[in-house]
């Protein structure tokens, strides 16, 4: 599919004030002034960033309330439990609670909800289990804003609910004991894009401040708070909330503390990852860490996760590293069948021209894995997907979409036909009965059709910079790694360059072919570019062999303990082309 080049455009007077003042490129100054950042202080803070610049959890609304009841609970040896998601960010949030607690004396445990039998969130069943088994207080992290009978529920049981969550609420908050949601209020200036293991953090922190009137935690809770930065760090990546602000800082070092970390489960998931001796970046947290860790709630049960991740014993993390890596692996089995089926349904079901919302529907999926497979498919065809498992009675959807455009509201607008929505401006979940989902597929493309364009079907690629190939040296990749952890709201520097002729022949690479590699000549500069995924377009690229134009990000190749300048490329585009 062709893509969209959006050039961002310079400002030579704010490029040259942050330039000089900071001693960086003018190059570096602009990728920091595309991102909103146009200040000399905020340009440093996020080149430098630091752990004193994280704001203090009181900042938080009813985080007091909260760490104050939890300790109460503490010293009078009440039962505490942590309820979970089943995701990275709820099973990395729940670990982090459980080990704080435990750190501090609670009598504490821990619940994450079944994926197919129980569904996301608090579930009034559960509630009354707990209940049933002595616990005083129930703490919820990563799930619980919009549980508004669950928690009258848990008022009924005489329990003190203890709402933790980063989601967006809705027109009613839930009556609980405290709700600690940085998208409710917050102070002035406070960050409000944490993850829900983000939050979690936040909420160790405060909880260890009251052990301490000087608001100081001790130097083993510090030693604590500096170790959970891990946990921090694989959340806050896997959810894909903007890695801006306070994330940056906590993924920042997280990635650090994570790749030193001494916990037993996540030094057996590092090894079964083979990741253990290198430096970590967001890539192998997304594509190595965070699947294996997703794995068993998608197509199993997700409380074996934080047993690994809480659990002193290495010879138990190893064995629980090993079934994660099988569950992965049978994931990744189910889910490539159902990509082929849905990617069929798309070709030869959908017309193109007239779909602003796919909506594919089938009985032999498997629910745990199509979230996945909508964002494959927005990824290839650049529409809001939705992808719906039916059972005989129940259809369980996923929806994800494309940049910019915010699919729960969609969604919100065909309420009348779903049994219940919830999630993300970029993803979703819903429930609806099998009957309505040709009415729904109707509803919803009429919503999007309304609010968008043709030309937001295209894919777009934001081009940091046009650069000519002397501008490029290793000295500037170094440069640029400063701008990382890259991720949502961050991503890696895009640039564009023109009047290029490609030298030599292209050939294409990797086990199936499905990459490309060729020279690339600007003047008498000739670099080497690799174009993954675009192997099947060698033939356009031989017969158009003239005069382009590169997107491409640079970057070092180590081969062979070579480093040589390599430009990975976004998308190629000829001037005899229309």
């Amino acid at each position: 599919m062709s893509k969209r080049w959006v050039l961002s455009p310079p400002n030579k007077g704010l490029q040259s004030e942050i330039s000089s003042k900071l001693k960086i490129s003018s190059l570096l100054a602009q990728i920091l002034i595309n991102r909103g950042i146009t200040d000399v202080t905020s340009a440093k803070n996020f080149l430098n960033p630091q752990m004193n610049l994280l704001g203090d959890p009181s900042s938080l609304p009813d985080i007091d309330k909260a760490s104050f009841r939890i300790n109460e609970a503490i010293k009078n040896g009440e039962n505490i439990v942590i309820y979970g998601d089943y995701d990275v960010d709820g099973l990395t949030a729940t670990a982090l609670m459980y080990r704080c607690l435990k750190l501090v004396g609670a009598k504490v445990s821990y619940y994450i909800p079944e994926r197919l039998e129980e569904g996301y969130g608090l579930n009034a069943d559960a509630i009354k289990r707990l209940k049933e088994g002595g616990a005083k207080v129930v703490l919820t992290v990563d799930c619980g804003i919009n549980a508004c009978h669950e928690a009258e529920v848990a008022r009924d049981c005489g329990i003190d609910l203890i709402i933790t969550d980063h989601h967006q609420p809705g027109k009613e908050t839930p009556r609980a004991f405290a709700v600690v949601n940085p998208k409710l209020k917050i102070a002035e200036n406070g960050f409000k894009d944490f993850s829900g293991v983000g939050i979690a953090f936040k909420l160790a922190w405060a909880i260890g401040q009251h052990f301490s009137p000087q608001k100081k935690v001790s130097a083993e809770f510090k030693d604590f708070l500096i170790s959970a930065v891990g946990l921090v760090s694989l959340g806050t990546i896997a959810d894909v909330v903007p890695l801006i602000g306070e994330n940056r800082i906590l993924t920042r070092y997280g990635l650090s503390a994570l790749q030193n970390t001494e916990i037993p489960g996540l030094r057996a998931l590092l090894d079964i990852a083979d990741i253990s001796n290198i430096n970590l970046d967001t890539y192998h947290v997304g594509y190595r860490l965070g699947p294996r860790l997703n794995a068993p709630g998608r197509i199993g049960k997700a409380g074996i996760v934080v047993e690994m991740l809480t659990t002193t014993s290495k010879e138990r993390a190893v064995e629980i590293a090993n079934f994660l890596e099988q569950e992965n692996k049978r994931r990744q089995d189910i889910q490539s069948g159902i990509l082929i089926t849905a990617r069929k349904k798309v070709l030869n079901e959908t017309n193109l021209d007239e779909t602003t919302a796919i909506v594919l529907a089938d009985q032999a999926w498997h629910p745990g894995v199509i979230g996945i497979i909508a964002s494959k498919i927005v990824e290839e065809f650049n529409r809001p997907t939705v992808m719906i498992a039916i059972s005989e009675t129940m259809g369980h959807g996923s929806a994800r979409s494309i940049p910019s455009f915010h699919i729960l509201d969609a969604l919100e607008s065909c309420k009348s036909k779903l049994l219940s929505v919830g999630g993300h401006a970029q993803a979703a979940g819903l429930k609806i009965h099998p009957d309505n989902i040709d009415e729904f597929r109707s509803m919803l493309n009429s919503a999007t059709a309304l609010r968008l364009r043709k030309v937001d079907l295209v894919p777009v690629l934001n081009i940091d910079a046009e650069v000519s190939f002397p501008m490029l040296s290793k000295a500037l990749v170094t440069e640029l790694e400063r701008l990382s952890p890259y991720g949502e709201g961050n991503p890696a520097p895009l640039f564009s360059a023109a009047h290029l002729k490609i030298v030599g022949q292209p050939r294409r690479i990797g086990s199936k072919g499905q990459h490309l590699s060729f020279y690339i000549k600007q003047g008498d500069i000739a670099l080497r570019a690799v174009a993954f995924g675009m192997g099947e377009s060698i033939d356009r690229i031989k017969q158009n062999g003239k005069t382009c134009s590169l997107a491409f990000a640079v970057k070092l190749n180590t081969w062979m303990d070579a480093e040589n300048l390599e430009l990975e490329v976004k998308d190629i585009k000829f001037e005899n082309e229309s």
